[in-house]
């Protein structure tokens, strides 16, 4: 019996063990665009033995589904979460939080000195308004002299003092005035101080617990680290600029719109951007065969009767489980072949949960462009200003929808960008350029074009397109415009342009053309496009 009893004594027993309380703070996040990861480290010096570590700060939105944990300098036991009944943790001031208290104080001082000389002035206004009643009933008294002289010198010493009192009266309420004018500005500079504790300290949050058992095989130092997913979003945003005409240059300076919700504020961590998503699609979708068959024509009547019979049956009948099929909402998500990008900064930020959106820069690129003008007389009133290049970086530019323009360092306007791969040619506008003016005019219309339908077995249209340059610069314009197409034999569709286009289906777009002209200032160039069409008669051209 006592053998049984020595050995189980050698055995760890949590509730034996060494308890360490121990305090950990975000040290490095990586931000996806729809989340993070946080990675945190706690540091302590135990004994040889078996210990129990007690981590009571965590955020309380964090998923113990993702957390994972790893033990250097000692052997990992069991680990027990908790994210309620957590007892609140107190916590050392910071610096900046210690000011803040100091300026509360400072404020409530001033407050109360200025009170005290309000009080003091209110005072001696009081007292003198005792004096000027005591002497206004002294002549009321009835044991006054009788000879003449004497109540003279006591009318004149009742009136000098009177006089005298009630100055001091009057010097009293002007300086109780005058103080309580600068009460207003003390009450503001105590708002302002309680205004910047608070944000320093928003409203405590619930934490989370975690209890880890350990093994140190012998004494010294045992390091505890943390991973595990936040909220959190980032989006990329660009403020691109065009400069010079003769050698034009394209800059973008890149940067990123980081925000969290965390719980707890980032102080101080390094920060890395990535565009992956570990949220969403991880696998290929699987294929399934398509069996298609056929059946007898039906006329509509019968078809349209079918098809309310299907839609009747199908949303009586219970539901179909089918393959399962993964929708990503239309957020800008970027996809990539390989592991994203990754953008890492050295220089540590802060960020705090659920007030900031932190900027932070990451570098410019610098690209030679092509300086063109884009015109579409039949949409636009006037030519806009262009610019190509060629993404020759080794890594795509990401979509932003906060993407600020400059023309020779002058804000123009705003817009959005979609992904621009790296090798790329891409296109970019910088507003309107007011000295290219467009017209579109209708030369010539058949009858048959009037109303919405056309019921004509021909059609034909006559337009011109004028580029007027009333400006001191020549220019390059991109005139851009579109002629019908089909797909349909019975519809014959004819077109010709003067001067013919430099390009036709632009982009692989069926009837999309283009034209490349010099528009030297002052001048004025037309385009001409003339439309035939011919359809059966028994046939409406929509």
């Amino acid at each position: 019996m006592r053998v049984l009893f020595a050995c189980l004594s050698l055995l760890p027993s949590a509730a034996m063990a060494d308890v360490f309380t121990l305090r950990s703070e975000p040290q490095a996040v990586t931000v996806y665009p729809y989340l993070a990861t946080v990675h945190r480290q706690a540091t302590v010096t135990l004994p040889q033995g078996a210990h129990q570590i007690v981590l009571p700060d965590l955020p309380h939105t964090m998923d113990r589904e993702y957390l994972r944990v790893s033990v250097m300098g000692a052997t990992l036991g069991t680990t027990q979460f908790r994210n309620e009944a957590v007892l609140p943790q107190p916590k050392a001031d910071s610096a900046e939080i210690t000011a803040a208290k100091d300026g509360i104080e400072a404020a409530k001082t001033a407050l109360r000195e200025l009170d005290d000389q309000i009080a003091a002035a209110g005072l001696a206004a009081s007292a003198a308004q005792t004096q000027i009643a005591f002497l206004s009933d002294l002549g009321k008294n009835q044991g006054l002299p009788a000879d003449a002289s004497s109540l003279q010198a006591l009318a004149q010493m009742i009136g000098t003092q009177s006089l005298v009192a009630q100055q001091d009266a009057l010097a009293a309420h002007q300086a109780v005035r005058d103080l309580e004018l600068g009460r207003a500005d003390l009450e503001t500079a105590l708002q302002e101080a309680k205004a910047a504790l608070a944000a320093l300290t928003p409203p405590p949050e619930k934490h989370a617990q975690l209890t880890l058992d350990i093994m140190a095989p012998a004494a010294g130092e045992v390091t505890i680290a943390l991973e595990y997913l936040v909220d959190a979003v980032w989006a990329p945003t660009y403020d691109i600029h065009l400069d010079g005409k003769d050698a034009p240059q394209l800059s973008i300076k890149r940067g990123a719109v980081v925000s969290q919700r965390s719980g707890e504020n980032w102080q101080g961590v390094a920060l890395t951007l990535s565009t992956l998503v570990p949220s969403g699609q991880t696998q290929p979708s699987h294929v399934y065969p398509r069996r298609l068959t056929l059946a007898d024509k039906e006329s509509p009547r019968a078809k349209l009767t079918r098809q309310m019979a299907d839609s009747a049956e199908s949303y009586a009948a219970a539901p179909v489980i089918e393959a399962p099929v993964i929708v990503e909402e239309a957020m800008g998500m970027t996809n990539f072949d390989g592991p994203g990008v990754r953008y890492d900064f050295a220089t540590p930020v802060n960020i705090a949960s659920g007030v900031d959106d932190t900027r932070v820069a990451l570098d410019t690129l610098t690209f030679p462009a092509r300086r063109f003008a884009r015109a579409v007389p039949r949409a636009d009133q006037t030519a806009f200003l262009m610019a190509e290049f060629t993404n020759t970086t080794q890594e795509p530019l990401l979509p932003a929808d906060e993407v600020a323009l400059f023309v020779d360092n002058t804000l123009i306007g705003q817009v959005n960008i979609g992904l621009i791969p790296a090798g790329d040619e891409a296109e970019l506008p910088f507003g309107p350029i007011e000295d290219l003016r467009l017209t579109y005019t209708v030369l010539d219309q058949s009858e048959g074009d009037r109303g919405i339908i056309s019921r004509s077995n021909a059609k034909t249209d006559r337009m011109r397109m004028d580029i007027q340059n009333i400006g001191s610069e020549d220019w390059q314009v991109e005139v851009q415009a579109a002629v019908p197409y089909t797909a349909q034999e019975d519809l014959q569709i004819d077109w010709s342009a003067t001067p013919t286009p430099d390009e036709t289906n632009l982009d692989d777009r069926r009837g999309i053309l283009q034209w490349a002209l010099n528009v030297a200032a002052g001048a004025t160039t037309s385009i001409t496009i003339e439309e035939n069409l011919r359809w059966p008669e028994d046939k409406i051209l929509r």
